[in-house]
């Protein structure tokens, strides 16, 4: 009985993880416009880079937007 069991248990976690793999998925496709407001946001933070921020912490916050997705 045990074996049977087992057996079915094990027959249902090969199907499943062999369905599992066989889906594909589809690329992710650039969201363009987002990556143009992330630019936009970098470019106008560089233009006040001669404003009154200490050179530290304009260079972390400009290596944040960078980072930042």
């Amino acid at each position: 009985m045990k074996k049977t069991v087992i057996g079915a248990l094990m027959v249902i976690s090969i199907l499943t993880l062999g369905a599992e793999k066989g889906k594909t998925t589809e690329p992710a496709v650039p969201d363009f416009e987002a990556q143009m407001e992330k630019a936009d946001k970098i470019e106008s933070y560089k233009a006040k880079k001669d404003s009154a921020w200490h050179k530290n912490e304009y260079k972390k916050v400009l290596k944040y937007l960078k980072k930042k997705k």
